[in-house]
């Protein structure tokens, strides 16, 4: 970077306040060195102007950049999203299904549960029923050989009090015949 520095008029100033012209001369120099390495010049702001500028542009060119390719992954990331909860949809719908096959199923198995049930009280009731009436007969069957056997034991005592009694008159008609 270059220094708009006038060494002469700094040298003539250092000999005008007192210095040798070898010690203006070596000032002047030193300076100019050090400030043209320290300091920058309108050029050189201009340069570094252009400069950021350049860069600024490439700067926000990949900036850009850096943002289309965001929006391209935003896309996909909807793309993607938007096919999950296509899919969750599906396994939605799927699940539906399966409850409403589970109802059938389950309608079916009370279905024939019942069917089974029905036909089971029907087959008891009539097994039932069926030795109700045995029951019934065997008890009437003995009922009537009850009545059979206790008309018999009847007769018999019958017949038996009857020679009973013939026999008492036998023997009371001996016993007063006899007294």
């Amino acid at each position: 970077m270059a220094v708009a520095l006038d060494t002469l008029a700094y040298a003539r100033r250092l000999r005008e306040a007192g210095l040798s012209e070898q010690q203006a001369e070596g000032h002047a120099d030193a300076l100019a060195a050090a400030m043209s390495d320290s300091l920058a010049t309108k050029q050189d702001l201009r340069e570094l102007e252009a400069r950021l500028e350049v860069r600024s542009t490439q700067v926000d060119a990949r900036f850009t950049r850096i943002e289309d390719r965001f929006d391209h992954l935003e896309r996909q990331l909807d793309a993607r999203f938007a096919a999950i909860g296509m899919r969750f949809a599906e396994t939605d719908r799927r699940f539906a299904e399966m409850d409403k096959r589970f109802d059938a199923l389950a309608a079916e198995i009370d279905r024939r549960f019942n069917d089974r049930f029905a036909e089971m009280d029907r087959r008891f009731s009539d097994r039932f029923a069926e030795m109700d009436k045995r029951f019934s007969d065997r008890f009437a069957e003995m009922d009537k050989r009850f009545d059979v056997r206790l008309s018999d034991l009847e007769h018999r005592m019958t017949i038996r009090l009857g020679s009973l009694t013939i026999a008492g008159f036998g023997v009371v008609s001996t016993l007063i015949t006899l007294f």
